[in-house]
């Protein structure tokens, strides 16, 4: 019955890390689809500015605002009706931004952003159910570095996707993506949830109260701030203006730098996860190593922009994406504390304030340019890393 009860969640980690690449690709496909959202623009005779600062973020404020009730609707309610649900939300969503309509394109993009928060949260809940704590940060390892294997997708292939079958192919793949993967979500999860236990949504949503009272709680998700929000913001939205702006690059080189950015993530995710589980068994130190080097890196991204230097933008690019493929011990310090049945809630607080971060970081650029959003990050970057060391504590072996 054991073995029964780990190969079942084994196949449905497996179809969680498939929903996250979904999830993940939609996150960052805009980041190369600049000339796609000013043909928006100039279709709908809408200011482009507005349209590239708010259609990327339209995802990452919907993501974070979801975050105020996704992790207790998880945790109370279950991976399996929840996650189903939402998974059918968002590919409906996706089918929403064919519709000839700036409401519809917009809409669609907040509800996909919405649906997402589902998956990041279930997938922490199954591991925190079902497997040791000796495994927690290799399994967010797995799930960031199969978000990174898709984000490789929305990178340069992606490009040339677009090039040839355009975007209502791309969004009508998409959403037939979502609705297979609903179905095994609802097939395969088990999970009902607390609530079969007398912990019922009121219950798990005051948990979500305490955790904003927590000087923990605020100092891992401002530490995933200063190094995964400020890489992932640039990588779906912004960076792709800098490379062509300062560099002159056209789309197919800009989305070829950012997939070098994505690759430097995936390789290093999964060798994190295991130093921080097998190795040293501490989370900590790899939290303030991660905000360190994505300081390091902003630094070097501004210097490549002050001397227009491409081969240190290239070098930048890999040392932001190894700062990102550090920040994979947040999620599990995040939850650690707080028992696996308010595992999901305590992961939506990490995710609320992560991905508001994102969303600024995003929604910035278009009006102050590439150097100051650089210089906006680095500072961000430094804050996040003296938070950390003033506030977050160890979580493996407490």
């Amino acid at each position: 019955m054991v073995m029964l009860t780990r190969r079942k969640a084994l196949v449905l980690l497996v179809v969680m890390l498939a929903a996250y690449g979904l999830v993940y690709f939609h996150r960052v496909m805009a980041g190369i689809m600049k000339d796609e959202i000013e043909g928006f623009a100039s279709y709908y005779n809408v200011d482009p500015k507005f349209l590239l600062a708010f259609f990327p973020s339209a995802y990452f404020y919907a993501y974070a605002l979801a975050q105020l009730f996704m992790g207790s609707l998880v945790d109370a309610y279950g991976v399996r009706r929840v996650g189903a649900l939402m998974l059918g939300l968002m590919g409906l969503s996706t089918a929403l931004m064919m519709l000839p309509s700036p409401l519809a394109l917009i809409t669609g993009r907040t509800l996909v952003g919405l649906s997402a928060a589902v998956v990041f949260v279930s997938t922490q809940r199954v591991a925190s159910l079902y497997f040791p704590p000796t495994t927690q940060a290799i399994i967010t390892s797995l799930l960031l570095m199969t978000g990174n294997i898709s984000a490789l997708l929305a990178t340069y292939p992606l490009r040339l996707f677009l090039t040839v079958y355009g975007v209502v192919a791309l969004l009508s793949l998409l959403a037939l993506i979502a609705f297979a993967v609903m179905a095994l979500v609802y097939l395969i999860a088990w999970d009902a949830g607390t609530a079969g236990k007398g912990l019922g949504l009121k219950e798990v949503w005051r948990k979500l109260g305490h955790l904003s009272r927590e000087k923990h709680a605020w100092a891992t998700a401002l530490g995933a701030v200063a190094s995964y929000g400020t890489g992932t913001a640039f990588q779906a939205a912004w960076g792709q203006d800098l490379i062509s702006r300062v560099f002159g690059f056209d789309k197919y080189a800009v989305s070829i730098y950012l997939m070098i950015l994505a690759l430097s993530f995936t390789i290093t995710a999964p060798l994190v996860g295991v130093v921080s589980d097998r190795v040293i068994g501490r989370r900590k130190p790899v939290l303030v190593a991660s905000d360190t080097v994505s300081a390091i890196s902003w630094v070097a991204i501004i210097l490549s922009i002050l001397f227009h230097n491409n081969a240190m933008l290239l070098l930048s690019l890999v040392i932001l994406g190894v700062s990102m493929g550090l920040h994979i011990v947040a999620p599990p310090m995040a939850k650690e504390p707080y028992g696996p049945d308010y595992s999901a809630t305590a992961t939506s607080f990490f995710n609320l304030v992560l991905f508001t971060g994102i969303a600024i970081l995003q929604s910035t650029e278009p009006f102050i340019g590439p150097l100051f959003n650089s210089l906006l990050s680095a500072v961000v970057s430094v804050i996040g890393l003296a938070v950390v060391l003033a506030w977050s504590r160890e979580t493996l072996n407490s």
